[in-house]
């Protein structure tokens, strides 16, 4: 069952309502609540969940009795900057729950259609409510439920992912792993932009997801941006593989009444001149390297003029992941073209292509390249 609910009174008390409308009753003592918060972020920022959405599930849980509940994020990068700048830090001492970095947790090997995947103790031994943000991805289309998996996952297994093609795993791990409950903070939610921007804000959805089955709840937010689940990949693999079906029973808002059109991402982002590239293969250090580049720039006059002169006044590709094809006539023949991170190394070699080496590199080291 799916329901969609409008978001009236606040935030906390929209969740809980949507919850109980739901029925939903946990079956475990202890409960771990993992939501999207992969990078420092205010809280409200379309690329976070916002945690006044976790703040009412734990409210509810705390109502069915639970009384251990701990919150469980594996960030991308700058964990414990990530917990305080997000306000989680703050909001799960108010809430007395446990704020847990779940690189630092304990794991299980798991079996799986790769091999063996370590996935953290708590999640496999407790209520697991997956609570994941509406927004759009660079290689998967979009990044619900199913996508926020990952992370769960120890970084050389998420970099692994992208490399053994990233969609048929993500579709796999939710046969793995399967949450007790899904919500989807669709407050506002993050679509591609304009030629030149990477993301931008959708602002005044205030609706609330929550479903029980992976793999409907995801395919129910996909139709609710514009998208048809059949043509996003790791939903339509899932779904062929026995995962579940993009069809349930839905309670509360109509889906064709708060339909919308999301605006999907390209596989560049553009800053000036300097074109940045990816590919499935490219994992989420090389995806937030661009940010960590532009911060580097502005930290010394040596790189803010490198950057004028081969990021502005003339074109600069930087290619990552594993570009399948790369020929100059893609490119102005100003054009220079650098590949970083190590997925890059044999195909940089290939073609004699400056590079980078590192998972991810360092943004100075690709400053210095430039």
């Amino acid at each position: 069952m799916i329901i969609i609910k409008q978001a009236k009174d606040t935030i906390e008390d929209t969740v809980y309502d949507a919850l109980s409308k739901i029925g939903y009753q946990p079956q475990h003592e202890r409960a771990v609540i993992k939501p999207c918060i992969p990078s420092p972020c205010q809280n409200g920022c379309p690329y976070i969940t916002d945690h006044r959405i976790t703040s009412g599930v734990i409210d509810y849980l705390r109502h069915q009795g639970i009384k251990e509940i701990i919150v469980g994020e594996g960030p991308l990068r700058d964990y414990e900057r990530t917990f305080v700048v997000s306000g989680y830090e703050k909001m799960c001492k108010k809430r007395d729950v446990r704020l847990l970095n779940l690189h630092y947790a304990e794991r299980r090997g798991i079996p799986w259609d790769y091999g063996e995947i370590q996935l953290p103790s708590l999640i496999l031994d407790s209520e697991y409510i997956n609570i994941a943000k509406l927004k759009v991805h660079t290689s998967t289309t979009v990044t619900l439920s199913m996508k926020n998996q990952m992370g769960l996952l120890k970084k050389e297994d998420n970099k692994k992912i992208h490399l053994l093609g990233l969609h048929r795993p993500i579709a796999a791990l939710s046969g793995v792993i399967k949450p007790d409950m899904i919500i989807i903070d669709a407050i506002n939610g993050e679509q591609g932009g304009a030629p030149g921007k990477h993301g931008q804000e959708v602002r005044g959805i205030n609706l609330v997801i929550c479903g029980n089955h992976l793999l409907s709840t995801d395919a129910a937010a996909t139709k609710l941006m514009g998208f048809n689940p059949e043509n996003i990949r790791h939903l339509k693999i899932a779904r062929d593989i026995g995962i579940g079906e993009f069809e349930d029973e839905m309670i509360g808002l109509p889906l064709n009444e708060c339909q919308m059109n999301f605006i999907p991402l390209t596989d560049h982002r553009r800053i000036g001149n300097l074109y940045y590239h990816w590919t499935d293969e490219t994992c989420s250090g090389c995806l937030g390297l661009m940010a960590e580049i532009r911060k580097t720039v502005l930290s010394h006059p040596w790189h803010i003029g490198r950057f004028i002169q081969y990021g502005l006044l003339q074109r600069l590709d930087i290619m990552t992941g594993k570009p399948k094809i790369i020929q100059e006539t893609n490119f102005s023949y100003l054009s220079r073209i650098i590949g970083i991170g190590d997925c890059m190394s044999d195909i940089a070699s290939k073609h004699g292509i400056p590079f980078v080496p590192g998972c991810p590199p360092k943004a100075v080291d690709v400053l210095r390249k430039i």
